[in-house]
Formats: C-alpha cells, sequence, structure tokens
C-alpha cells in the first residue's frame, strides 16, 4: 500500500529544529524569561478576579489538545490559595471533554482575558476535577451551584504580550468584521448532526429539555 502524502509535503522550508526556529525569531529577552512566576502574586489575583471569561486547554491520552471556553459573571473563578484555583462548571452540552481528559491527564493550562484590557493571563498546572459541597455552595448563581468544579494547582503563571490583541482589534466594535452572514449554532447543529429538522424547530426542541439553562 503506497504511503499517504503529508498534507505539508506542497510547503516548502518546513521547520523542523530548535536552531532553525532561533535563526528565525532570534531569542527572548532574559527579561521575558524571568516574568515566569511559580505562584500567584497580588497582581494576578487581581487580573483573575476582574476577568469574566478564560479558556481551559487540556489534552486527551492519544495526545490531542482540547480548548474549552469558560465564562461567567467577573470573578467568577476562585484564588483558593497562591497555587490553586478553582473553575465552576456551568451546564453545557455534557460532553465535559475537559473533565475527561483531565481524568487520563492531569496537565492543564488557562489564558484569562479581561474585556478592554490589552493584555492576557496565562497558567499552568495540574487539575483535578472537585464535587466538594462547601466549595460549589459558594459558586452558587441564582441558586443554582455548579455540579462540578475543575481545581488547578498551579505550577508557572505570566503575563502575555498585548501584541495579538491590538492587532486583533479584539476590544473595539467599530473594527469588528460583518458576521451577519455566519451561520448560528442551531443551523451549524442541523448541518454537521444530520438533525432532520430546520435549525428554528430544532432550538424549540431543546427549550423544554435544560439545555438552554445557563445556571
Amino acid at each position: 500500500m503506497p504511503a499517504t502524502a503529508s498534507p505539508f509535503s506542497k510547503y516548502s522550508n518546513l521547520i523542523t529544529t530548535a536552531d532553525e526556529l532561533g535563526q528565525i525569531c532570534g531569542q527572548p529577552l532574559p527579561q521575558i524569561i524571568a516574568k515566569e512566576l511559580s505562584a500567584l502574586d497580588q497582581m494576578c489575583r487581581d487580573f483573575i478576579a476582574t476577568s469574566p471569561f478564560c479558556l481551559i486547554a487540556s489534552a486527551n491520552p492519544q495526545g490531542y489538545l482540547d480548548i474549552s471556553p469558560r465564562g461567567d459573571p467577573v470573578g467568577f473563578v476562585q484564588v483558593l490559595s497562591d497555587t490553586l484555583i478553582a473553575i465552576p462548571d456551568r451546564p453545557g452540552n455534557k460532553r465535559v471533554d475537559t473533565f475527561h481528559n483531565v481524568l487520563e491527564d492531569p496537565r492543564a493550562s488557562v489564558i484569562f482575558f479581561v474585556p478592554g484590557k490589552m493584555e492576557t493571563l496565562r497558567l499552568r498546572g495540574s487539575a483535578r476535577i472537585c464535587a466538594d459541597p462547601d466549595l460549589l455552595k459558594s459558586m452558587a448563581i441564582q441558586d443554582h451551584p455548579p455540579k462540578l468544579a475543575l481545581l488547578i494547582h498551579v505550577d508557572t503563571v505570566f503575563a502575555h504580550c498585548p501584541k495579538c490583541v491590538i492587532r486583533a482589534k479584539l476590544w473595539q466594535p467599530e473594527a469588528w468584521p460583518d458576521s451577519s452572514r455566519l451561520p448560528n449554532m442551531n443551523a451549524m447543529m442541523v448541518k454537521h448532526a444530520r438533525i432532520n429538522q430546520t435549525p428554528d424547530e430544532w432550538f424549540e426542541s431543546l427549550k423544554d429539555t435544560g439545555e438552554l439553562d445557563l445556571y
């Protein structure tokens, strides 16, 4: 059986070594390396306390990476100590990919965003799934505590350069692209999952099942 051609084979000058990468990108300033901390200081705590949105990265046993968004009112991520944070898990699609991954590989990484703030905050560490009733009760919204929380023990944390947010004009509404022609989630679900309903019919079918509940 002939070998399958690599999807990258039509492109030249693929970078395959750290030396090649360094020759093109250069080396970071010593201060850029030194800014990485092993615990949350007050500035990190303040950033997390002001963030309503973050992304969690994890990996499954096959090594494939997953990135999952989390969002809630400002301060939804609790800083339990200088090296421990807790992220509540609100109702979603029940795939719980992050949790399945953490059961097999506890390594996780998080990047926090603050609307209007150009910098982001990145941390990585070791995660556990927690059902502690007191912790979950402290995370309740509208009298609805989460069923689970993700605990992450911080190994490293650092502020990330604002250049990508500046280039994207992420917080400048006047620069946002016109998204009116993009399909909504209902249309994508009907097509991708081959559901024999219209997008509106699919949406209506979810209303009485609790699938649309926020809390």
